[in-house]
């Protein structure tokens, strides 16, 4: 996706003086992540029409998109494996949206787990992407604050008696302190390697 047609449409914005030929990677660079970005929330939504679980993957993305954005954590190595895992993650989740008989107890434990691992935990930078201390603190502040906003969220679902939105927002918390969890232990890893 980077190549040809990310290219070819900076050298057409370049062409149509709607961007200094200077910045061309930056462009360039910026709308491949767009695309990347258009293409997963597309096949996130075509697993949801698979599943026929449209308005899940819709909350389970509004929950996770910024929390993910923010608090980091683990990053695959190529784009190719970052779409698979990002493929597997969604059908797992909504799968266990699905088949797991929920409970407002279940819900509300796995939340309170969830938003602990994202406390204390965010932000996780990736390896090639080490983060400064504002950086860290500015991200650090956003996530609290989406996740407060969601936690709020899955309580308020659940005491007004729609436990099926409280579980996807629950859910795009609880992927979300996996992801960090794996990113801790991958930049952990790299630390040992690096050190040796």
């Amino acid at each position: 996706m980077k190549s040809a047609m990310t290219r070819r449409i900076t050298d057409i914005l370049i062409s149509n003086e709607i961007i200094i030929a200077k910045n061309r990677n930056l462009y360039t660079y910026g709308l491949q992540q767009g695309l990347l970005m258009i293409l997963n929330v597309a096949t996130i939504l075509g697993i949801g029409i698979v599943f026929n679980m449209v308005w899940e993957s819709i909350i389970f993305l509004l929950t996770f998109v910024p929390l993910r954005s923010n608090a980091g954590g683990y990053h695959a190595k190529t784009q190719l494996r970052c779409y698979l895992y990002s493929v597997a993650m969604i059908t797992v989740t909504l799968v266990g949206i699905k088949i797991v008989p929920w409970t407002g107890v279940i819900c509300l434990s796995l939340t309170v787990v969830a938003g602990t691992i994202i406390f204390f935990l965010a932000p996780v930078e990736a390896v090639n992407k080490p983060l400064g201390q504002v950086e860290k603190a500015v991200y650090k502040k956003r996530t609290r604050v989406s996740l407060g906003l969601f936690v709020f969220l899955v309580m308020l679902f659940c005491y007004i008696g729609q436990l099926a939105i409280s579980v996807c927002i629950m859910m795009g918390n609880v992927v979300v302190g996996i992801v960090l969890v794996l990113g801790r232990v991958k930049l952990s890893q790299h630390m040992v390697v690096f050190t040796h």
